[in-house]
C-alpha cells in the first residue's frame, strides 16, 4: 500500500503554483493600487498652442494690408461704373443661350413624359390581354395580393 503521509508530484507541484499565485495576487494588487486611476494615467508632456508673436516687424507689415473695408469699397466703385458695349454684347450672349438651353430642357421633358405614357398604356394592354387570356390565374393572383396585403396591415 502506498503511504498516505506522501504526495504525489503533481499535488505537490499543484500546491506550489497555487502559493505562488497568492504571492503574486499581492503583487498584482500592489501594482493596480500604484496605477490608480488607470483610466487617468499621469501625463510626462504639456501640450501647448502655437500662437504668432507679434513684433514691431509685423505691425508694420499689417499696416499695409488691404483691409476688408478698403476692399468693398474698391467693388462698390467698380460696379458703378458704366458698362461698355463689349459688357451688354456678352450679357446679351449669355441671356439667349440661357434661354436655348431652357428651351431644350423643356422639350427633354415633355419627350420623356410622351414615352413614360406610351410605355404605361403598353403595360396596362399587356395586364389586361393576360387577365382576358387566364382569368382564373389573374383571380387567385388578385386574392393572394389581397391576403397579403391585409395581413400587412
Amino acid at each position: 500500500m502506498s503511504n498516505q503521509n506522501s504526495t504525489s508530484p503533481a499535488v505537490s507541484s499543484l500546491h506550489d503554483e497555487q502559493a505562488k499565485q497568492h504571492s503574486d495576487d499581492g503583487q498584482l494588487q500592489q501594482g493596480l493600487e500604484d496605477t490608480f486611476p488607470a483610466s487617468d494615467p499621469v501625463s510626462h508632456t504639456m501640450t501647448t498652442t502655437a500662437t504668432p508673436t507679434i513684433t514691431s516687424e509685423n505691425t508694420d507689415d499689417m499696416e499695409d494690408t488691404p483691409k476688408v473695408d478698403e476692399a468693398l469699397a474698391a467693388v462698390r466703385v467698380r460696379s458703378h461704373t458704366p458698362m461698355t458695349e463689349d459688357t451688354r454684347q456678352e450679357i446679351k450672349a449669355l441671356r439667349s443661350e440661357l434661354g436655348r438651353i431652357t428651351g431644350s430642357a423643356q422639350e427633354a421633358v415633355s419627350a420623356s413624359g410622351r414615352i413614360a405614357g406610351r410605355e404605361i398604356r403598353s403595360v396596362r394592354q399587356t395586364i389586361a390581354d393576360q387577365v382576358r387570356e387566364h382569368p382564373l390565374s389573374a383571380l387567385g393572383l388578385a386574392a393572394l395580393a389581397g391576403y397579403v396585403w391585409g395581413m400587412t396591415r
